[in-house]
């Protein structure tokens, strides 16, 4: 299984030895700038881990362009770097930064991907919108791929941002919450979008799925996510296995593992 995103140098999971010293596949995703290096750190340290480098929209108001930027630079010929985010928009709460400063963050985020050639990740939440026209607006910089991560959004609104950015390699992303009843919606959402566009995710230490949720989500859980998903799509788990392992190799541009 390729566990598209995932933060497991969060405080919450680090010290636990089996996702420290697990064999899982997938991608450790920068969202708060500080913490880039331990990000880096630790994909460079696990042989299937990669990692992004983005700033998440919670820390807009303290982005700063050229610190971004000169990390990116300094680490470009990282092997392990493999996307830019993630990055995006959430409206979700009112305490978090503006909406002027999360969306400067996010454009700037899609112009760094689009410089040094990397896919995006993007975050949003309660922000179809924003995110849409912020997306549709820069769809000249997004040739290198985009990943809605963690889908929320409705068949309707993930049909009409795949004909408004035609031409651009989208993808979405589906993790524990489509196993939880009040999102069911998502299921025809998942059906909706192309199978070849469709990876899975954890985004552990959140969002913990059906039967484990209100824990602290592990990368071992994404199994309860594959079966829904599964059932969904009419497949078995381990066709979505391969699936979603190929989409996610194929997005971030990785040499599928042998």
């Amino acid at each position: 299984m390729f566990d598209s995103h995932f933060h497991t140098t969060d405080p919450r999971l680090i010290s636990l030895p089996e996702v420290v010293a697990g064999s899982n596949h997938g991608v450790e995703i920068g969202a708060d700038f500080e913490s880039l290096p331990a990000v880096f750190e630790y994909a460079r340290e696990h042989e299937h881990i990669y990692c992004t480098a983005g700033v998440h929209p919670e820390y807009a108001d303290t982005y700063s362009a050229n610190d971004f930027e000169h990390y990116v630079v300094e680490n470009l010929h990282e092997p392990k770097f493999v996307a830019i985010g993630e990055c995006g928009l959430d409206y979700h709460r009112d305490d978090l930064p503006s909406r002027e400063q999360q969306i400067r963050a996010f454009e700037h985020q899609i112009y760094m991907a689009d410089r040094y050639k990397k896919p995006l990740v993007v975050h949003s939440r309660d922000a179809w919108d924003d995110t849409a026209k912020v997306l549709i607006a820069n769809r000249s910089k997004l040739k290198h791929g985009v990943l809605i991560h963690c889908m929320s959004y409705t068949a309707e609104q993930a049909q009409y941002l795949m004909a408004r950015l035609a031409g651009i390699d989208v993808y979405f992303a589906f993790g524990g919450h489509i196993t939880y009843p009040s999102k069911s919606y998502l299921h025809d959402t998942m059906r909706a979008i192309p199978l070849n566009r469709i990876l899975i995710e954890t985004d552990a230490p959140y969002l913990a799925p059906v039967p484990k949720r209100g824990e602290i989500n592990k990368p071992q859980y994404i199994q309860y996510t594959a079966e829904t998903m599964a059932r969904v799509l009419g497949k078995t788990p381990a066709e979505i296995e391969t699936l979603t392992a190929n989409n996610a190799y194929q997005f971030y541009k990785i040499k599928a593992a042998r």
